[in-house]
């Protein structure tokens, strides 16, 4: 198997960039990168392409290792770790197993979430009291993230 193109898009409505890595198997590998306003990424995605292209994308560290010296901090990191998810998105399609078992397996059935992404009512203040405020109002939302 071997990597035949690279493709990064902007979904605006959803402000993330998907990346796909696509191969002469038909098998193609998925990842976002960070929720951002950051248009500026998809070129920074497409400079590794000719770095991929034909090589194995199931040997992940080895194309890793081809294009992760080229920048693993922001902003070029982002793009690197997109490129790497989607790598193993193939690889675990191509073995026919959850890229998790790929990785070690499975140690945990419930995972505790941080609302990153959701900023839920603004913050007035920045005093301890202000926070305390803050989050126990974010407790109410439909998610109910919990107060840590």
């Amino acid at each position: 198997m071997k990597i035949t193109d690279l493709k990064c898009m902007v979904i605006s409505d959803l402000r993330a960039l998907l990346v796909r890595v696509d191969t002469d198997e038909g098998i193609s590998g998925l990842a976002q990168i960070e929720m951002s306003k950051y248009d500026y990424l998809k070129p920074h995605v497409l400079f590794y392409k000719p770095r991929i292209l034909g090589q194995d994308p199931t040997d992940v560290e080895r194309v890793m290792l081809r294009i992760r010296h080229f920048g693993a901090f922001k902003p070029w990191g982002s793009g690197v770790s997109a490129i790497e998810m989607a790598l193993w998105d193939i690889a675990g399609k191509a073995a026919g197993i959850p890229v998790y078992k790929l990785l070690g397996g499975k140690i945990r059935d419930r995972v505790r979430a941080y609302a990153g992404a959701d900023r839920g009512p603004r913050l007035e203040g920045n005093q301890p009291e202000d926070y305390l405020r803050h989050a126990s109002e974010r407790k109410k939302t439909p998610m109910g993230f919990p107060l840590l």
